[in-house]
C-alpha cells in the first residue's frame, strides 16, 4: 500500500479538529493519528545493501545500492 505524507501549515485556532477531519475525509483523504517512523535501522540498511550489491548499473536497484552505500 502506498503511503503519502503531507504537511500543511494551518492556523488551527481557526478550525475545530472534527470539522477539519470531516472536510479532508469528504474530499477523499484518509486522516490518521499514526506517525510512521521512516528511519531505517542499520540492520534494514545492511539487508538492502546485501540484496542490491549485484545490481546492474543504471537500474533502480543499483541506484538504491549506491545511495545507501555512500551514506
Amino acid at each position: 500500500m502506498a503511503y503519502v505524507s503531507v504537511e500543511v501549515d494551518v492556523d488551527l485556532d481557526d478550525f475545530e479538529d472534527d470539522v477539519l477531519i470531516d472536510e479532508l475525509e469528504g474530499r477523499g483523504w484518509f486522516v490518521s493519528e499514526y506517525e510512521p517512523n521512516e528511519q531505517l535501522t542499520e540492520d534494514e540498511i545492511t539487508a538492502i545493501l546485501e540484496r542490491f550489491q549485484m545490481a546492474v548499473p543504471g537500474t533502480t536497484g543499483y541506484n538504491i545500492y549506491e545511495k545507501l552505500r555512500k551514506r
